[in-house]
C-alpha cells in the first residue's frame, strides 16, 4: 500500500490533527481533544496511516467505552475502507474484548466456566439472597427497607469492580455514612454466592479476568496473553474515562513494545461517581510509559467564538494551559427574560420554533433532577412535547408521588380511593417515613391499607398499641395527622407543608441518604411540587385532576424538546442548549464550601466544573443561561470580576462569573464587526490573549482588570500577624462580620474579624 490513500482525507484535516495522524510507529501517544474537535475522523485517519505503513488490520485494536460509539465507529471506518477494498480493524467495547477474554480463559481452564447474566433483575435477585444471609448471621444493619438502600449498593458494586481496591478501601473512599458501612459485608457475601453460583454479571467480564491476572507470575502471564488478539497498536478513545480495572488489565496484556494511543479529555470526565479515574490521563499514563508524545486537538468544529472563549476561560480554572477554540458558525449567548424559570423557557422555545428551528434540535439540561421539575410542569401545561432521556417520568418521581399520595388524603381519598393517582400510592403513607419494625409486618400491613385505605389511622394506631415509648408517641400523632389532612383540601399547599413538617420526612431523607446530596435533591424536588401547588391555586382534588390530565396529555414524545441531565448529555449536541440551576451551592454543589482548605472539596469543585463545561459545549447555534442576574450579579460580571468570597451571597453560580460572559460577548462584538483598539475589563486578560494569539485574523483588544473593592483582604493574599507569623487567607466566611480564616502553616488555621485584628497584606494572589 502508498500514502495514496491519504490524498482525499488529509486535504481536510487541520494541522494538529495531521500531526496526529503521521505519528510514528513507536512512541505512546496521549490526544488531548476538545470537544467537538474531530477526534472520529482523526482516528479514522490514523487508522489509515498505519494500514499505509503496511501494519496489518489484525495488529489494531480500537477501543470505545460504550455500544452505540462502537458502531458508529465501526460504519463510518467501514465506508472509508470498504470502497478501497480494506479489511477494518477490530473495533470493540471494554466489555465486548471482556467477554470474548472470558471464554478463551474458561475454555483454557485459566477460568471457572460462569453464565453470563446482563438483566438487573437477576443481580437485584441475588443480592436480596445475600442480605437475607446476612441478617440470618446477625449482621448489624439499621437501613432493612430496600428502598433506602438498593440504589446506593448497586452503585457501590459497580465503584468497586472498577477499581483495583478492596471493598472496604472503595467504602472509606466515598466516605458515604456509618449506615451503609454493612455494603462492605453486602458485596463480598454476594461475590461468594456468584462464584459458587457460577454466574457473572456484566462488570465481571473485565473485573474476573483482572483478578486473574494481577496475581500471574510473568510465565504464566505470557500464556494467557496468547489468548488475546495479537494487538501491536491500540487506540483507546474516550480514555478520560478509563476505570483502573480497565487500566490495570489492559496494560497488563499489552505491554510496550505495544503503541498506544490514546485520546480524549480529561476535562471531560464526568463519570468518576461510576469509577472513571481521570488522573489515569493527566499523570499516570505519562507516569508509566516512556517518552509519551502529547498532541493538542484545540480547535471545536461544532460551536462559535463565544462558546469557545466561555468554555476556556472557565476551564482554566482547572488547567492554566487549558485553551477550547470554536472555529464552528456563530454562537448567541443570553441569559433567562424573566426570573421564572418556567416562563422563561417557554419564551425560549417559542422563539426557537420561530426562527424555524426544529424543538428536537433543542435540549433542556439540568445539574440535579428536582431542577427539571419545573421545567416538566411547565412543558405540560402549555402541552409542549417533550422527550425525557435517563430518569423516570416526572408522575413516577417518588418524592412526587409520596406528596400525591398525601394530596390525596387532602381530598378525602381514604374515604373515596379514586382519589389517589394509582392505588399502590397508598403505601407512601406508610413507607415516608417508615414505620419500623419487622419487614414482614410492614408488608402485611401495607397490603391491608391498600385493601381497605379507610383503616390506614386505624392500622397505625394499632401499631402504636404494641409500641412504647417514643416510637409509640410518634405512631399516635401520624394516625391523628392522617385523620386531620382533610382539613386542608382547600389549601393543600399548606397541607403539604405542614406534612413534611410534623412528620420530619425531611429530617427522614437526611438520616437515610447516603449523601447529603441526595437527601438536598429529595428535598428540593418536594419544594418544587409545592411552589406549584401553590402557584395553580385550587383545591386538592382539583390539582389531581389537572395533573392525571396533563400525564395523559403527554404522549407525542418523539417530536419533543429533550429534556436530560447534564451526565445523560455527553456525546450529544443540539443547535439550542439550556442550562437551568445555576445557582450557587447546586452547581456546583456543596453545604459548606470548603474548597479552598481541603483537597477532596477541591477535586469535588474541580469534577463540577468539568461537568459545567460539557454542558456548555454541547450547544453548536445557541446556549441559553436560564437565569436572570440581579443588579450586583450584572456589576461584577461587568468589571470581570470573578466572586472568590462571600459566595453565597450571589445566588448566581460562580461558573457563570468564570466564564466571564461580558467579556466575550464585547470581544464577539470586536471581532465580527471587524473592530480594534476596545477596552474590556476581565481577570481573564492572559486567556483571551492565548486564545486571539491562536486564531488569525483576531481582533486586537486591550485587557485590563478593576478590582471590585479596592484593598479588601481576600482569599489567595498573603498577610502578617504580629503573633503567628506569616500565613495566607484561605476562606472568608459569608456572616455579617465576613470573618476570614488564615493558614499559618505550623501555628494551623486561625479565625479572624479583619476590622478588630491588625493583618499586613503582603502579596495578592494575582
Amino acid at each position: 500500500m502508498t500514502d495514496s490513500i491519504l490524498s482525499a482525507p488529509a486535504l481536510s484535516l487541520t494541522p494538529e490533527q495531521l500531526a496526529v495522524v503521521h505519528h510514528d510507529l513507536q512512541q505512546p501517544a496521549k490526544v488531548i481533544a476538545v470537544a467537538g474537535a474531530g477526534k472520529t475522523t482523526t482516528l479514522i485517519s490514523r487508522i489509515e496511516y498505519l494500514l499505509s505503513q503496511g501494519i496489518d488490520a489484525s495488529q489494531i485494536g480500537v477501543f470505545m467505552f460504550n455500544k452505540s460509539a462502537q458502531e458508529e465507529f465501526s460504519q463510518r471506518l467501514a465506508q472509508r475502507l470498504l470502497p478501497q477494498g480494506i479489511r477494518s480493524p477490530s473495533v470493540m467495547t471494554f466489555h465486548a474484548f471482556g467477554m470474548r477474554f472470558c471464554r478463551r480463559l474458561e475454555q483454557q481452564a485459566w477460568l471457572e466456566p460462569a453464565k453470563l447474566l446482563t438483566d438487573d433483575f437477576s443481580l437485584i435477585k441475588l443480592l436480596r439472597e445475600a442480605m437475607s444471609r446476612l441478617l440470618k448471621r446477625g449482621e448489624k444493619i439499621t437501613l432493612q427497607d430496600e428502598k433506602e438502600w438498593l440504589e446506593d449498593v448497586l452503585l457501590f458494586i459497580d465503584q468497586v469492580k472498577a477499581s483495583n481496591l478492596s471493598a472496604s478501601d472503595v467504602f472509606e473512599q466515598l466516605g458515604w455514612s456509618k449506615e451503609r458501612r454493612f455494603f462492605v459485608a453486602l458485596f463480598e457475601e454476594l461475590e461468594g454466592l456468584r462464584q459458587r453460583q457460577t454466574i457473572r454479571f456484566f462488570a465481571d467480564l473485565l473485573s474476573d479476568p483482572y483478578q486473574l491476572v494481577r496475581d500471574l507470575s510473568e510465565p504464566d502471564l505470557q500464556r494467557v496473553r496468547a489468548l488475546v488478539p495479537n494487538f501491536q497498536y491500540l487506540l483507546i478513545d474516550e480514555f478520560q474515562d478509563i476505570n483502573p480495572c480497565q487500566y490495570e488489565l489492559l496494560k497488563r496484556l499489552y505491554p510496550m513494545p505495544c503503541q498506544w494511543m490514546i485520546v480524549g479529555d480529561v476535562q471531560q470526565c464526568i463519570y468518576e461517581w461510576r469509577g472513571a479515574s481521570p488522573d489515569i490521563m493527566a499523570r499516570q499514563f505519562d507516569a508509566e510509559f516512556t517518552e509519551v508524545k502529547t498532541f493538542p486537538l484545540s480547535s471545536s468544529f461544532r460551536f462559535g467564538h463565544a462558546i469557545g472563549l466561555m468554555a476556556s476561560s472557565v476551564i482554566s480554572e482547572n488547567d492554566p494551559e487549558a485553551l477550547v477554540v470554536g472555529l464552528g458558525e456563530r454562537t448567541r449567548v443570553s441569559f433567562a427574560k424573566s426570573p421564572k424559570t418556567g416562563k422563561a423557557l417557554l419564551g425560549e422555545l417559542k422563539a426557537w420554533v420561530e426562527e424555524g428551528k426544529a424543538l428536537t434540535d433543542c435540549a433542556v439540561l439540568v445539574r440535579l433532577y428536582s431542577d427539571m421539575v419545573p421545567v416538566q410542569l411547565a412543558l405540560m401545561h402549555k402541552a409542549v412535547p417533550y422527550q425525557l432521556h435517563g430518569d423516570s417520568p416526572l408522575l413516577e418521581n417518588r418524592q412526587i408521588r409520596m406528596l400525591m399520595a398525601y394530596l390525596a388524603v387532602m381530598a378525602g381519598g381514604l374515604e373515596t380511593p379514586n382519589h389517589f393517582f394509582h392505588p399502590d400510592d397508598v403505601e407512601y403513607l406508610l413507607t415516608v417515613p417508615s414505620l419500623g419494625g419487622a419487614v414482614a409486618q410492614r408488608r402485611l400491613l401495607i397490603q391491608q391499607a391498600k385493601q381497605s385505605p379507610h383503616l390506614l389511622p386505624q392500622i397505625v394506631e394499632n401499631m402504636a398499641d404494641a409500641s412504647e415509648g417514643w416510637r409509640a408517641k410518634k405512631l399516635y400523632e401520624r394516625a391523628d395527622w392522617l385523620r386531620s389532612l382533610s382539613a386542608y383540601r382547600k389549601d393543600p399547599a399548606q397541607g403539604l407543608v405542614h406534612t413534611l413538617e410534623k412528620l420530619g420526612i425531611y429530617r427522614y431523607f437526611e438520616s437515610t441518604s447516603s449523601k447529603d446530596i441526595q437527601a438536598q435533591e429529595k428535598i428540593a424536588t418536594c419544594e418544587a411540587f409545592i411552589a406549584y401547588v401553590r402557584g395553580v391555586g385550587g383545591d386538592a382534588a382539583s390539582i389531581l385532576q389537572q395533573l392525571a390530565s396533563l400525564n395523559e396529555h403527554q404522549s407525542d414524545v418523539a417530536q419533543g424538546v429533550h429534556l436530560m441531565t447534564i451526565h445523560k448529555s455527553k456525546g450529544l449536541e443540539f443547535g439550542q442548549v439550556l442550562l437551568c440551576g445555576l445557582q450557587e451551592g447546586r452547581f456546583p454543589y456543596y453545604e459548606e464550601d470548603l474548597s479552598a482548605i481541603d483537597k477532596q472539596a477541591a477535586n469535588e469543585l474541580a469534577a463540577e466544573r468539568r461537568l459545567f463545561y460539557v454542558a456548555m459545549t454541547r450547544a453548536r447555534q445557541k446556549l441559553v443561561l436560564l437565569e436572570t442576574p440581579s443588579a450586583e450579579e450584572n456589576k461584577q460580571m461587568k468589571l470581570g470580576s470573578i466572586p472568590r468570597a462571600g459566595l453565597k451571597s450571589l445566588s448566581l453560580s460562580r461558573f457563570i462569573f468564570e466564564a466571564q460572559p461580558h467579556a466575550v460577548s464585547q470581544i464577539c462584538d470586536a471581532w465580527y464587526q471587524a473592530r480594534n483598539g476596545d477596552v474590556i475589563d476581565t481577570e481573564k486578560g492572559s486567556v483571551f490573549q492565548r486564545y486571539l494569539a491562536f486564531v488569525q485574523p483576531s481582533p486586537e483588544v486591550t485587557f485590563r482588570h478593576k478590582m471590585v473593592e479596592k484593598g479588601q483582604l481576600k482569599p489567595g493574599d498573603k498577610v502578617r500577624h504580629d503573633q503567628f507569623g506569616q500565613g495566607v487567607i484561605v476562606r472568608q466566611e459569608e456572616d455579617d462580620r465576613q470573618m476570614i480564616i488564615v493558614d499559618f502553616g505550623e501555628a494551623g488555621l486561625k479565625r479572624f474579624n479583619p476590622k478588630h485584628t491588625k493583618l499586613v497584606k503582603l502579596s495578592s494572589r494575582t
